[in-house]
């Protein structure tokens, strides 16, 4: 799938090599000398073909390379956007979609949305998930954070999203995990581009409740959702599928506390899971 006429991973692979060619200069080596490096079993084509973007960089590679420019990790993290290593197929395509989006609208009704996510509070999420071994737990949480990066861009998309007042009690994690996450929330909260809105109990059995999903609005796309269920999630870009989502989220937006309510609410929530 590509996004917007991109390839997914594309723009990864750019900056891998944007950032290798700089450290690969501030230690003042051409790609003949980082090539004849000791430990380093690739050519200088090979090397020159990464730094244009011409050649997917393996992890082996990124390990010697980052062992020889004395690195920790610039070039490692960007491996799973090259390689659109974002957890199942079907959602793959949604962190590039994100990415790429001038807004972004979402409803939760069961968690704190993926996005707005503390390091320990999406591993306990995670955690849930039946089978799921300590391992695959570390991998989806660094991708998790990985995604939030998408604040820190240039221009990051306008956020806005609707959660269920009952996911602020929900004691996920305890106590403790519950008021960092939270308070990270009223952080987060803060910053310009980001809106979060509580959509109370009171408001009764709501449309919400159906399930998690998001929209995203991108120049020269489809508005594109990301749907999800119990069991996976699905990536539609059908038109009227899409509406409907819209719809649902209006009717869910005039049902929302304002912003200055919905952090007062989320502040006394806190306060309640203690110091």
């Amino acid at each position: 799938m590509t996004v917007n006429g991109e390839e997914p991973g594309l723009r990864a692979r750019a900056e891998y090599g944007a950032r290798m060619r700089k450290f690969r200069t501030l230690q003042g080596l051409s790609q003949e000398r980082l090539a004849a490096a000791p430990g380093v079993t690739y050519s200088e084509s090979q090397i020159g073909a990464v730094e244009r973007g011409k050649r997917t960089p393996s992890e082996a590679f990124t390990e010697e390379i980052e062992r020889v420019l004395g690195l920790n990790g610039e070039l490692k993290e960007l491996l799973p956007e090259i390689h659109n290593d974002f957890g199942p197929k079907w959602f793959r395509p949604w962190p590039g979609i994100e990415a790429t989006a001038h807004t972004i609208r979402t409803s939760e009704p069961l968690v704190i949305p993926g996005l707005l996510q503390t390091e320990r509070y999406a591993e306990q999420v995670l955690l849930g998930e039946p089978g799921t071994t300590r391992d695959q737990v570390q991998k989806a949480v660094k991708v998790r954070l990985k995604r939030q990066a998408v604040f820190n861009q240039p221009k990051p998309p306008m956020y806005s999203t609707l959660i269920d007042e009952s996911v602020l009690s929900r004691p996920i994690g305890g106590a403790e995990v519950m008021r960092e996450q939270l308070a990270h929330l009223l952080t987060v909260m803060k910053h310009p581009c980001i809106t979060v809105r509580v959509v109370p109990l009171v408001a009764g059995l709501t449309t919400g409740l159906l399930g998690a999903f998001e929209i995203a609005q991108a120049d020269g796309s489809p508005d594109t959702a990301y749907l999800e269920s119990s069991l996976a999630g699905e990536v539609i870009t059908h038109i009227d599928k899409v509406r409907a989502l819209g719809v649902r989220w209006d009717a869910l937006s005039s049902m929302a506390h304002p912003v200055n309510v919905s952090e007062q609410v989320i502040r006394e929530v806190m306060e309640r899971y203690g110091d």
